[in-house]
């Protein structure tokens, strides 16, 4: 089993969902199977916008928080995607997350959008102890993640809480 990595992905809020788009379509160019924490748009938006920027989102399997508080949840649960009811669920995010590992498929990769998202909801300590708690238990079970921070005021506060405990930093790109 390789070393699990977890990084800060740091990206501008324009143009974001081309950016993350961008990098889950790399993760998939190179053989990861994509868990993608969806806490700042809902799964059927997203799943659509990355549709239209070249990502496969039928092979993705996401972990969505915020279609119930906007009242976007689909009638009938996709295969690909399992509801929480409020991203103020910080410890039924992080339990879903761990047990989702192994239905979606080989070489899982978490992406965990966005860390600046739940900090609206939840505030910085919270989120910080959240990231902590979830990047150890990812690289107990040698799994490797993104925690995608805007790269705006609180995100650039929360960079700075997370460092410490995330192997590297990386700059998203937005480029079409």
């Amino acid at each position: 089993m390789a070393d699990a990595s977890i990084r800060v992905l740091i990206g501008e809020p324009e143009g974001h969902v081309r950016g993350v788009a961008q990098h889950v379509r790399s993760l998939q160019k190179l053989g990861y199977s994509v868990l993608y924490v969806t806490t700042d748009r809902p799964f059927q938006t997203l799943a659509a916008d990355f549709r239209e920027l070249g990502v496969d989102s039928d092979v993705i399997f996401f972990l969505d928080s915020i279609s119930y508080v906007n009242g976007q949840q689909p009638p009938q649960r996709p295969v690909n995607a399992m509801f929480l009811q409020s991203p103020t669920m910080l410890e039924m995010m992080a339990m879903r997350t761990e047990q989702l590992l192994g239905r979606v498929g080989e070489r899982p990769f978490v992406v965990l959008d966005s860390l600046s998202a739940l900090a609206v909801y939840n505030g910085i300590p919270p989120v910080q102890e959240f990231s902590h708690y979830l990047a150890n238990r990812l690289r107990t079970n040698g799994v490797s993640g993104d925690f995608v921070i805007k790269d705006n005021q609180t995100g650039r506060d929360l960079v700075d809480k997370v460092s410490g405990f995330c192997d590297s930093h990386l700059r998203m790109s937005d480029e079409k």
